[in-house]
């Protein structure tokens, strides 16, 4: 992983530092067609992502009283390389290579059960509700390649708009699940733990679980698709995509659960002229 990241920022930088003076004395801008355009454009991409986990797990499967998790979601983000391979006066080719954080929290809450708990002294006996609830933390991390079509739909003077879509591929290099249930009330109470799991806050917390994914898968497919814009920077020798895709995962998180992964991502490529 950090060769990976030494590579990435050692590729931006390289980038970033090219004069762009040379662009514009070729005589060859991303976004103005007033001179012949570029064919290749290459530059870094950022972003933020929503996950949406769902379909349902339970890590704890050998035990049937341990809630299965249905729904989750998280705010990630990502970060790499792009290109774009123009073969059109209005369509082209975009590769990336990025890695990504697609985290996911999930919570349930147990029945409640009413309980019987002692009072000063061994006296006066009371019955209260037992609340408790079940939270799942999930991490998760993979380096994605994707080649997407785009095809531009409108030219608004400065600004083009198009849509994109194409397949992804992507290696999962991280997975980490942590599972815990806490006592909400009675707040005098604590868990029995007969198991004698891990606690926090003074045992009203049992972690149940913490560490990798079991029988996660380790590729992903899926497939994306979305609305981008195009904004010249720096004279065009620069050109600025934000984007807004939909990534809808067509392989399973784990090869024994029916639970999917699916991500809203908001991008941004920064591409210059080579």
């Amino acid at each position: 992983m950090k060769s990976y990241s030494s590579l990435v920022f050692a590729a931006l930088c390289a980038l970033l530092l090219a004069p762009a003076g040379e662009v514009v004395a070729q005589g060859s801008t991303p976004i103005d067609f007033e001179v012949p355009r570029a064919s290749v454009l290459v530059g870094p991409v950022i972003g933020v992502n929503r996950n949406f986990h769902t379909g349902g797990f339970r890590t704890i499967t050998a035990d049937e009283s341990c809630p299965i998790f249905e729904k989750g979601s998280g705010w990630g983000f990502l970060a790499g390389i792009t290109a774009e391979i123009l073969l059109g006066e209005s369509w082209s080719i975009i590769p990336r290579l990025t890695y990504e954080s697609r985290p996911g929290s999930f919570t349930s809450e147990l029945p409640d059960a009413l309980v019987l708990i002692p009072g000063p002294n061994g006296q006066n006996n009371q019955i209260v509700t037992q609340t408790v609830t079940a939270a799942s933390e999930v991490t998760y991390s993979l380096v994605n390649m994707e080649v997407m079509y785009k095809q531009e739909i409108a030219d608004l003077g400065g600004m083009r708009i198009g849509v994109a879509a194409g397949p992804a591929f992507g290696v999962v290099i991280g997975g980490n699940n942590r599972q815990v249930q806490d006592l909400v009330e009675p707040q005098n109470a604590r868990f029995t733990n007969p198991q004698n799991f891990p606690t926090e806050n003074s045992g009203r917390r049992l972690i149940f679980f913490d560490g990798d994914i079991p029988e996660r898968s380790g590729t992903r497919f899926s497939l994306k698709a979305g609305l981008q814009a195009e904004v010249g920077l720096f004279g065009n020798a620069w050109i600025m995509t934000p984007g807004l895709y939909y990534d809808y995962g067509l392989t399973d998180v784990t090869g024994a659960e029916n639970w999917q992964l699916s991500t809203l991502m908001f991008m941004v490529d920064f591409r210059r002229a080579f």
